[in-house]
Formats: C-alpha cells, structure tokens, sequence
C-alpha cells in the first residue's frame, strides 16, 4: 500500500513537471549566426521596371524564439559587394537603402519607383534631363535584406545577396523646365558648365512650361559696358548659344519698350556702352522655331506668377486633376514675384464651407496645405492665421455668402480667410 502511494506521489510531480515546462512562456532569443535567408522568384533574370510595379523578394523570418512583429528594409547596390561607410577613412556606403510598401511582410515589395531612383543616384543621376543624357543601359543590381525587432538592437540581422543580373530602369524624374543663361562679363565669363551651376543660377531664365521652348525671366545686368551671349545648356563652351548674327560685338539699348534682338546661332556678343545705369532686363527667348530663334529685351522687371488650387465645396469638389484645369482657373490663389505668399478674392454663397488648397493638379490624396494630417475637418475662425499640415483634412465654417480673402502664406506655414476690407 505504501508503495502504491508513493508512485501516484510521484506520477502526480511528474504530472505538475510537465504542467510547469508547458505554461512556461517563449522567450525572446538573439540570433546567433546574425543572419537569414532571402530569395526571389524564378523570374528574376531581366528585370524591367515600370511606374506602378513592384520587385519582389521573399525572405525567411529569422529565428527569435517568439512569434514577434519584424520590420524588414532592402540595401542595393551596383558593386558586387556592400561597401560601409566608414568616418576614419572617409569611405562612403556604397549601397542605398529602401523601405518595402509593407515592411512587416516577409514577402517583400519594393515600388519600382524606389528602386528606379535608387539606380540613377548610384549612377551619379538625378534629374529627367540627366537620365536623357546618360544612355542608361540596363544593370546588375545586388540586394539583401535587413531584419529587426523595433527596439532591440540585438535583433538585427542580415540576409545573403542576392543578385539581380539585369535590371532596366526608367525615368523616375519628374520633367521640369528648361533654362537659358546669360553668359558674359556679368558672370566674369565662368564657363558655362555644370561646375559653375551655382554661379548660373542667378543668370538663368527659366522656361514658361515644360516644353513650352519660351523663357521668360528678369535679370539685374549690372552698370556700364557689357559683353554677353545667350546659352541654352551648361555644357561648356561649344554648347548651343545664341549671339549676334554677324559674330562680333554689337551695341544695344536697353528701353522701356520691348525690344527685338537679332540673333543668330554664333558667339558674337551683344554689348552696352558706358552710359547703361544698370537694373533690370527682362528677356523673352522664343525657341518654339529652332531654326529661327527670337529674343526680346525689356527695362524693368518681370513678376512671375505661380498657383495653388480651393479645392472643396466652393469649386463643387472638382478633382484637382489636368482634366479640370480650365474649370480650376477660377479657383487658383496667386503668388506674384515669388513671394511664397498666395492669395484670391471668391464671391462664396451662403453654405457650411469645407475646403483645403492644393499645389497642383495631380489628382486626389495628400496635400503639404491641409488642416489635418488624416481626414478630420477642423473649424476655422475667419481673421485667424492657422497652420497648415500635410494631409486630407479640410478647414471648415459656416458663412452668410459674399466675398472671401484666402491667404496661404508658405513662409509661416499658414492658412487666413477673412472678410475683405470695404
């Protein structure tokens, strides 16, 4: 009897033992080896990239000891190896990073976009004009992968490269205008390249639109006897200019009234005498017909005028899309010289306004001009300056219909409507 007892003594500690190791909780165990494995699909050997797509990898959550949220990013390189920056030796990474569309998912996404731009950056690429020019062809890309645990370091880990053999990318740079540059003993003759850019830019003309071939710009052609030519690119000297028809030097006037200039394809410079005060000129360069160009010459200054867009009840929530650009025209805030600060008069009936304004008409979504970061409407009193947010949340209030003064001030990052003075 006593045996028997002192077996179901023991098989009932056996029992709380075995009890005991199994409401134990999983712990959370670094990684020894530091590492994980990454793949892609079969399909990975040329690889086009375009707007709207994804590059897909596929990664194995490394070990933690605990079912845990993990957040994953992508280094890519051109080199076949990664390469870090180093402060000691003035070594620079020679990889950029990306964050997937997802970043807790083991399948990962990366916008083609990213991945695109991050292509041109390690080709030295960075504007729409650069990747035209450079005849980018496609490329070897190497990538892995980084894993970690939000807030403990001794959870990061990296995967195995992967290599993608051919990887072609698009333009992923926004087209922008074009400019023109005066060039002459206002700039001490600086050559006119990309090593002088900075010198350039307040010599520069800007194009009306992309792809308009008009530039229209002031600038401020400093006291007495000038010598200068037009160039169209900073490609040094033997880039495309616009001079005087005969080649040499020959004397102009700058007036009140806007004055043609004869030009020609050549180096001749156009020239002031002595009694130029000096002070404002704006050109006007025509280049819709290459093969006859026009240039015209102005005293005073111009003022150029940049836009923002009501979008709310007031425009019938029109979407600020190209589509609508025409029907937008009446809803446009201005900024005269670029000044930062935008403003319009409406005539706005009776109604509960809700609004916010955009900088563009690039279709729904976020705004840089918003009253709230998500979607929320915030009430707004009228005379009180209120700063704006990135988002899709509309100012709001209630009003008795008549005119309205929207001011959109981008220097204190503020939204104002107010009643107009009489």
């Amino acid at each position: 009897m006593k045996k028997l007892y002192i077996l179901a003594s023991l098989a009932v500690a056996a029992a709380s033992l075995t009890s005991c190791e199994a409401d134990k909780e999983p712990v959370y165990v670094a990684p020894a080896e530091k590492v994980f494995s990454l793949s892609t699909p079969a399909e990975d050997d040329n690889i086009v990239l375009a707007p709207g797509q994804v590059v897909e990898l596929t990664a194995v959550a490394p070990d933690y000891g605990i079912p845990v949220v993990t957040t994953y990013s992508v280094d890519l390189t051109l080199a076949d190896e990664f390469i870090e920056a180093n402060e000691e030796t003035g070594t620079e990474a020679n990889y950029i990073t990306l964050t997937p569309k997802q970043p807790t998912k083991t399948a990962i996404e990366l916008d083609d976009k990213d991945v695109t731009t991050a292509i041109c950056q390690l080709l030295g690429i960075n504007t729409f004009n650069e990747f035209e020019d450079a005849d980018v062809q496609p490329q070897k890309v190497t990538v892995r992968a980084n894993a970690r645990i939000p807030s403990i370091a001794s959870s990061n880990c990296v995967s195995n490269n992967v290599v993608l053999p051919s990887v072609t990318p698009y333009n992923p740079f926004p087209q922008v205008p074009g400019y023109c540059y005066l060039v002459g003993t206002n700039t001490d003759w600086a050559t006119p390249d990309n090593a002088n850019a900075t010198t350039y830019e307040k010599w520069s003309i800007e194009e009306t639109g992309v792809g308009t071939n008009i530039y229209i710009g002031s600038l401020n052609v400093p006291a007495g006897e000038q010598y200068f030519r037009f160039y169209t690119e900073l490609t040094g000297w033997d880039g495309v200019c616009l001079g005087t028809p005969s080649g040499g030097n020959e004397l102009i006037e700058f007036t009140d009234e806007e004055t043609s200039l004869e030009v020609a394809y050549t180096q001749g410079c156009f020239m002031t005498d002595a009694a130029w005060e000096g002070g404002y000129v704006t050109f006007t360069i025509d280049l819709t017909d290459k093969e006859n160009p026009k240039v015209y010459a102005k005293k005073g200054e111009y003022l150029k005028e940049t836009y923002v867009y009501l979008i709310g009840t007031p425009s019938n929530w029109a979407e600020p899309s190209a589509t609508n650009e025409k029907a937008l025209e009446a809803w446009r805030l201005v900024d005269r010289g670029g000044t930062g600060i935008y403003k319009a008069t409406f005539d706005i009936p009776e109604s509960e306004v809700y609004f916010r304004i955009y900088p563009g008409l690039n279709g729904w979504g976020a705004t840089p001009y918003a009253a709230a970061a998500g979607n929320a409407n915030v009430s707004m009193t009228l005379g009180s300056a209120i700063q704006y947010v990135e988002g899709e949340g509309c100012w709001t209030f209630n009003w008795k219909g008549g005119k309205l003064t929207f001011v959109l001030d981008t220097v204190e990052g503020t939204m104002t409507v107010s009643v107009p003075e009489e």
